[in-house]
């Protein structure tokens, strides 16, 4: 429900949809959300529990000038 909800609030331009966390080593639910909202954008599935590193890693390439901060 949330992933539709952003949608609307996006007006439709959503870019991506991620899947992260021990969630996601879980083909069930993995195939059920890309069967449900993939229509909306792709899917990517990233599964294990490092979000937090990523979350760090990629302010990092903000801060640094490696990548520009997106405006949602």
């Amino acid at each position: 429900k949330d992933i539709g909800s952003m949608a609307c609030v996006l007006k439709g331009k959503v870019d991506q949809i991620i899947m992260t966390g021990g969630i996601a080593y879980d083909k069930a639910v993995t195939d059920g959300l890309k069967e449900r909202a993939g229509f909306i954008a792709p899917v990517t599935v990233y599964p294990g529990e490092d979000e937090l590193l990523a979350l760090v890693q990629g302010a990092i390439r903000v801060m640094t000038g490696k990548e520009e901060a997106m405006v949602y």
